[in-house]
């Protein structure tokens, strides 16, 4: 019999993170809409599909977090008068106000990299806004990349020579997920191929929260793996060019063009803590080029790096189960005031 329950902790809290994002953002761009003036076209101009998975959004989270949901609009409210305070943002007249993510096209997606709201003057002018809610003292997700083009995409500037980096990563991505099969498939009395098949699909779980505590060390050490690896050519490029390194950065700590403005709401159980609107110069202006890899921590699946007050924690992640060898790449950082 296949043991696996769906509505675990880890599945049940990663889609009330996924779904609560989504309602937050559309919650601060409604109000963004309202202070503009223009609530009633913002409303209108949305696309039927992304107003039917609002409604799934709030009828999955009044199920299992009813506290949430009677919170989310206060927290969004809040966030909206603290970017109203900023005056900067309003010396000119906005006539349009979109949620991105949720409503461009795929392929426009690259243009606007991490926003989440994007502002539209009469002049045309964008103000594009970067926003996160998150557990007060947390790391701020800022980017999710793919472990397989993480170096030829984000350290490009390094020129032809990246692809040896991101071949020697591949590899011991390919090599790793080998050693965790046959370790698995060892302790259930079979043998591995080099994928999981039927014989682990039809009687064990594919996610890793709902291992055992024996396999969930086979499935971390695999992690740690590649984290490993991840560091030592880190280090490398680093060793190679710091001032490029450091320039690659960028877009890890969540800021694909210089443009985007970061809106960070902090909680605790819900409670406003805090919230923080950072801009590009607010973190690196007045910063040197120069940051600290720190050492890898035992059986660690993510490498931090130190700039200034900033730490951007670059973390090795499987897509969603641990059975295939396609892993992501989590970016986060956490500034100390």
């Amino acid at each position: 019999m296949k043991i696996v329950d769906y509505s675990n902790q880890i599945t049940k809290e990663a889609i009330i993170n996924e779904f609560k994002g989504n309602l937050f953002e559309f919650l601060v761009a409604q109000g963004l809409a309202r202070f503009s003036h223009i609530e009633d076209q913002f409303l209108l101009s949305l696309p039927i599909e992304f107003k039917s998975k609002l409604g799934s959004y709030e009828e999955l989270i009044r199920t299992h977090e009813p506290r949430l949901l009677e919170r989310l609009p206060s927290l969004a409210q809040a966030t909206v008068k603290k970017i109203l305070a900023d005056k900067s943002f309003f010396e000119v007249e906005f006539i349009n106000w979109n949620v991105i993510g949720k409503m461009v096209a795929t392929n426009e997606s690259e243009t606007w990299n991490e926003t989440d709201i994007v502002g539209t003057t009469k002049d045309g002018v964008k103000l594009a806004l970067s926003l996160k809610l998150t557990k007060d003292h947390s790391f701020v997700n800022t980017k999710s990349a793919g472990v397989k083009s993480f170096f030829t995409k984000y350290f490009s500037g390094f020129g032809s020579d990246i692809s040896i980096h991101q071949k020697a990563l591949n590899n011991e991505v390919d090599e790793s997920f080998l050693v965790m099969g046959h370790k698995l498939y060892s302790m259930i009395d079979s043998e591995f191929h080099g994928s999981f098949n039927r014989i682990w699909s039809d009687n064990y779980t594919e996610l890793p929260g709902e291992l055992n505590p024996e396999m969930r060390v086979i499935v971390h050490e695999n992690y740690y793996r590649v984290a490993i690896k991840l560091s030592e050519h880190l280090n490398l490029l680093k060793n190679k060019n710091s001032e490029l390194f450091f320039d690659s950065l960028y877009a890890l700590c969540g800021f694909g063009h210089a443009d985007i403005i970061q809106v960070n709401c902090f909680h605790q159980d819900y409670e406003l803590k805090e919230i923080t609107i950072k801009k590009f110069d607010d973190l690196f202006f007045k910063m040197n080029k120069e940051c600290t890899i720190l050492p890898l921590k035992e059986m660690g699946s993510s490498v931090e790096i130190v700039m200034g007050k900033m730490v951007l924690q670059i973390r090795v992640k499987p897509m969603n189960k641990f059975t295939t060898a396609a892993y992501k790449i989590n970016c986060s950082i956490k500034v100390r005031e």
